[in-house]
């Protein structure tokens, strides 16, 4: 009903077998006025969400390989990179949902810990460009993430809105420096953060905030494509604001896809609504349009 009434944009995929998805995901575009984004959170290869496929050492592993020998390391991430888009992409998943790009300097980080590539940004921005060059063999869609950098907070954003309070120095020097660096390698996506970073901006989340997703990623960090929330039921925003509200200001803030909202239905509705009462704009909305349809 949601894929064929609302016309969604895409699904994002949770676990199961390999054999069980390869068929859901023909299903599902099956399904589909508009071929379908595929997504899945497979930070560690196609086996850490999907039993039957390679599932790796977390990311953290390889920066210890790169204590040693940085080459090796970078070899390891782009061979990571490439299996994943391989098994993915014969799965008919399109979307890999990484690498993780936060520098983990803070080693009470409940959420990114070594999700991270470590805690050097050099060597953070090294080994996520290196996997993202193994994905670029093949035609799926990569993922910096979490915008601008999720990597030194005590908070899991899946339950509460962390807080950054650093100088706008220090961010350059280390959370914005390996986002910097994927974009350069040429990134399709970038994620946003559920994170407060007074900095930036002191009223809004990140996901939220057009100081960061539109002046900082999309105008200073000249990022031309795609800008996906993370997911929209987490408590770092849901608490915050009401399904409705969230859809909205994200969309103002800039980004060009809602993951996850709590219901579809909800989010479309509010969109049209802020459409019709000129809270937001057809033009903001076809910029993103524009976006999607050229990474489909």
């Amino acid at each position: 009903k949601w894929l064929q009434e609302l016309n969604l944009g895409g699904v994002i995929l949770l676990g199961g077998s390999c054999a069980e998805i390869a068929y859901r995901t023909q299903q599902l575009q099956s399904w589909a006025k508009t071929p379908l984004f595929i997504a899945a959170d497979i930070e560690e290869g196609v086996g850490q969400r999907f039993t039957g496929a390679t599932w790796f050492p977390p990311p953290m592993a390889l920066s210890s390989i790169a204590t040693k020998n940085l080459s090796l390391a970078r070899k390891y991430a782009q061979d990571m990179g490439d299996i994943t888009a391989r098994e993915a992409l014969a799965m008919g998943i399109n979307w890999v949902l990484a690498p993780v790009t936060d520098v983990n300097n803070n080693p009470d980080n409940p959420v990114i810990n070594v999700r991270s590539f470590g805690d050097n940004p050099q060597v953070v921005a090294d080994l996520a460009t290196s996997f993202i060059q193994g994905c670029q063999f093949h035609p799926v869609l990569t993922t910096a993430k979490h915008f601008p950098g999720h990597g030194d907070t005590t908070t899991d954003s899946h339950l509460h809105l962390p807080q950054v309070s650093h100088s706008l120095e220090r961010l350059q020097e280390i959370e914005l420096f390996p986002f910097q660096q994927a974009i350069a390698q040429g990134v399709d996506s970038v994620m946003t953060a559920h994170l407060l970073v007074s900095a930036f901006d002191p009223i809004n989340a990140a996901t939220l905030s057009f100081l960061i997703l539109t002046q900082l990623l999309r105008e200073r960090l000249n990022f031309s494509g795609l800008i996906v929330t993370d997911a929209l039921i987490m408590g770092g925003v849901a608490k915050y604001a009401s399904p409705k509200e969230i859809a909205v200001k994200a969309l103002k803030a800039g980004a060009d896809i809602l993951l996850m909202p709590e219901n579809p239905e909800t989010a479309v509705n509010s969109i049209e609504q802020a459409i019709d009462e000129g809270i937001l704009s057809e033009a903001r909305i076809d910029e993103s349009l524009g976006r999607i349809a050229q990474a489909k």
